[in-house]
């Protein structure tokens, strides 16, 4: 019986000794450390593309969008846009701007107002409105890099915009503003029928450049300086005599009405003198002096032979004297190329003619500093003495 068993045991043994050989040597499973390693690689190819994505990504350094415009708006008045611009890199030269389409609008410049902010940048651009319709333009901003390589942000649409046309008052004077206010007044003689009056104003969100009277014949600006937030001018204008206050009005656009405008028309007496036969339909009624004077010489000449009166004879010789001055030949004086003749006498005056070439005037009187001339046209104006040559 121990014999039978002790070989039982042995012959398991060795059936169990087979079973697991011939288990072993099929096994071709590469071992842990191999697939370890192969993990890695592939994390590292996978992390690799990771990492070219990302760069690819961050070789954008504009961002750009269009954060304020309007949205009603009359024809003739001033508007703006807002653009925020944001800058990831600090290798930049300049921060410019593309502007393409748009209708109904005029740009007053290109350069914007700009606001920094470390990396944020905001840019206002001021438009008017010069059509019934009007269509914001498409704003390409582009970012110029070292070596004159620019980077654009996409295009910001602009889109249309409503408008209104105003259906303005017959003494409408042209001028859209949040505020208008007239700072100066003077007014002068012009000539027999007429004053000239100058008129300084400033205003704000207003083109000025618009301004006009519709009751004055002759006006025109003798200064102007524009500006989107505030704007300034002095004009004048040729009125009737009979016109004793002006009367105009200007659109507010805080209040979206008319507003009524009145200024008196008073005459300044300090001017009068040198204003007066400014019109050369005014000057001189030289003949009737001459013949009235002539007379009187007469006259005295004759009581005096008659009298035998020294008195008599002064007085005759006196008045044939000024009956020839009156008839002496107009002085010349000769004005310089380019010289401008001026309105009026007066500091800051209208231009209303520049001498074409140097040539030969009348002059008919000096006061402060100008000549008074007569132009070939028969127009009368003044010169600065400054602006007269010797010969």
């Amino acid at each position: 019986m121990r014999s039978f068993l002790l070989l039982l045991w042995l012959g398991t043994f060795g059936l169990l000794q087979a079973a697991t050989f011939v288990t072993d040597i099929p096994e071709t499973v590469m071992p842990f450390g191999m697939q370890a390693e192969e993990a890695d690689q592939s994390a590292e190819v996978e992390s690799d593309a990771i990492s070219v994505e990302e760069e690819a990504s961050g070789t954008r350094h504009l961002y750009a969008t269009l954060v304020e415009k309007p949205e009603r708006l009359f024809k003739g008045e001033i508007v703006s846009i807002l653009i925020r611009s944001v800058i990831t890199t600090d290798l930049f030269d300049g921060l410019s701007y593309r502007f393409s389409g748009g209708s109904g609008l005029e740009l007053l410049s290109d350069t914007p107002e700009r606001e920094a902010h470390d990396h944020t940048y905001f840019d206002r651009f001021y438009f008017k409105v010069t059509g019934k319709r009007a269509l914001l333009p498409d704003i390409t901003p582009v970012l110029t890099l070292g070596y004159g390589e620019e980077e654009s942000s996409e295009p910001l649409q602009g889109g249309a915009v409503e408008a209104t046309v105003l259906n303005p008052p017959q003494n409408f004077c042209g001028i859209l503003a949040d505020r208008f206010t007239v700072t100066h007044v003077k007014t002068t003689v012009y000539d027999k029928a007429n004053n000239i009056i100058v008129i300084s104003a400033d205003a704000n969100r207003s083109d000025l450049g618009a301004f006009h009277l519709p009751q004055a014949g002759k006006q025109d600006f003798e200064s102007l300086q524009k500006d989107p937030h505030f704007a300034s001018m002095s004009y004048y204008a040729v009125l009737p005599k009979t016109m004793e206050v002006l009367r105009f009005q200007y659109f507010n656009l805080q209040s979206k009405r008319y507003e009524r405008m009145s200024i008196p028309i008073e005459v300044d007496d300090d001017l009068v003198s040198t204003t007066s036969d400014i019109n050369p339909v005014e000057h001189g009624h030289v003949t009737q002096k001459t013949v009235v004077f002539l007379v009187v010489f007469g006259l005295f000449f004759l009581l005096a032979l008659w009298k035998r009166s020294w008195t008599l004879l002064a007085v005759a010789v006196a008045a044939g004297g000024y009956a020839a001055w009156l008839n002496i030949p107009l002085q010349q004086v000769c004005i310089k190329e380019g010289s401008p003749i001026y309105l009026l006498p007066m500091r800051n005056a209208t231009v209303f003619e520049i001498a074409p070439t140097r040539y030969q005037l009348n002059a008919e009187g000096h006061i402060k500093g100008y000549t008074k001339v007569r132009l070939q046209n028969e127009q009368i104006g003044w010169v600065k003495n400054e602006d007269t040559c010797a010969d």
